[in-house]
């Protein structure tokens, strides 16, 4: 059974979609809402696995987070300082709180936003700026997650859709640090774990994945699918992560 999540509340940045003029389009909306209950990740076999009731022992020092930078060319400036009323973010990125409804990206966070092109977003679209007005960085961040993911332009001077997605798929391939395992709450460290051993056990080097202990995609306790960023109250480069 999964533990409660407690209700948050944010303002949401959703975009509306101008399809007579297959563009996107910015609109602001302020809501406040309760983010949507987590599905419980499916059962599967613990014969295999090592006990559950034993944590890892993650290892003490972490690799740095790289992502690409973007190199596609537009007159866009970014704005260091926009007012939090006046900012949005692009309807790829976004979150729709409504339940049963879909991201408009399918993405598993364990691959390479690469996947994307050509079968959901094409390469214009995948380096168009990720906020309006673009930002030259921000930050997402996570309930399990000690510090926030950093996102920084490249050199098109501003965030892209592209630098987002890459960022996070290299903040989670790392391993986590023995800080970042003891600040997560406590009654979350069993849903950790078992993330932590399905993914060994799915690995074709399971002893060496095994061996490497804990990667902040475990600290997701097997949450992979990308839902979208939310708006916080924290400031208007401050995002919040959400996947099921």
């Amino acid at each position: 059974m999964m533990p409660p999540r407690t209700a948050h509340r944010y303002p949401l940045w959703v975009l509306r979609f101008d399809s007579m003029a297959k563009r996107v389009s910015f609109a602001q909306v302020n809501a406040a809402y309760s983010p949507i209950p987590s599905t419980p990740s499916p059962t599967f076999s613990t014969s295999s696995l090592t006990s559950l009731s034993d944590p890892p022992t993650p290892p003490m020092h972490s690799a740095p987070i790289f992502h690409p930078r973007s190199t596609f060319k537009t007159n866009k400036s970014p704005v260091s300082n926009p007012s939090l009323e006046g900012m949005n973010i692009h309807f790829f990125l976004a979150f729709n709180p409504l339940e049963g409804s879909l991201p408009a990206l399918d993405y598993d966070i364990t691959r390479p936003p690469t996947f994307l092109l050509d079968s959901q977003i094409t390469l214009p679209e995948f380096h168009e700026a990720a906020t309006e007005p673009p930002l030259p960085a921000l930050y997402i961040t996570y309930p399990t997650l000690l510090s926030p993911i950093s996102v920084f332009a490249g050199d098109v001077g501003y965030v892209t859709i592209s630098d987002v997605l890459h960022a996070i798929y290299h903040a989670f391939l790392v391993q986590t640090t023995t800080e970042e395992y003891q600040h997560v709450p406590m009654q979350l460290l069993p849903e950790v774990n078992t993330a932590y051993y399905v993914r060994c056990e799915r690995a074709p080097d399971t002893k060496t994945q095994l061996h490497w202990g804990i990667k902040r995609i475990d600290l997701l306790r097997g949450r992979h699918r990308f839902l979208g960023l939310s708006g916080t109250l924290h400031g208007r480069d401050i995002w919040l992560l959400n996947v099921d």
